[in-house]
């Protein structure tokens, strides 16, 4: 092996060091934001106008998570961590206590930070969703 072939092949192998070690430092940073996001919460608001308590849950597909009872004709807020959610993408769906009627939301996107107030009307398909 001549000098000139023993120079380019500690060139390859430290371009290959050098990229290695660049490849895990970025996988450090994408690392970090994952659990930034996981560790995230919303606030969740429920202004109840109807005269029945309503069980709240969030939808994710055909998972249904039980978040907490909004009591009848008041505002009831709940704290939900975002490693609650399986997705970033959920909806929420309310279940009347004592009536076969239910309620559900558009689909939401979570961010931390969201503060999202579901009013719900005491015609529960005039409810409606604000995100802020």
């Amino acid at each position: 092996m001549g000098p000139r072939h023993l120079a380019r092949w500690l060139a390859l192998i430290g371009a290959c060091g050098l990229t290695i070690v660049g490849c895990h430092h970025h996988s450090d940073i994408g690392a970090a934001a994952s659990e930034s996001a996981y560790n995230g919460a919303l606030t969740l608001r429920i202004v109840n106008h109807s005269w029945l308590d309503v069980t709240i849950y969030t939808l994710q597909g055909t998972h249904r998570e039980r978040i907490g009872t909004a009591v009848a004709t008041s505002t009831t807020e709940f704290h939900l961590p975002l490693r609650r959610l399986s997705s970033a993408e959920y909806r929420l769906f309310g279940d009347p206590i004592g009536s076969r009627q239910t309620v559900r939301s558009e689909s939401l996107h979570a961010q931390d930070g969201d503060v999202v107030t579901w009013t719900l009307e005491d015609d529960f398909r005039r409810s409606f969703v604000d995100v802020r």
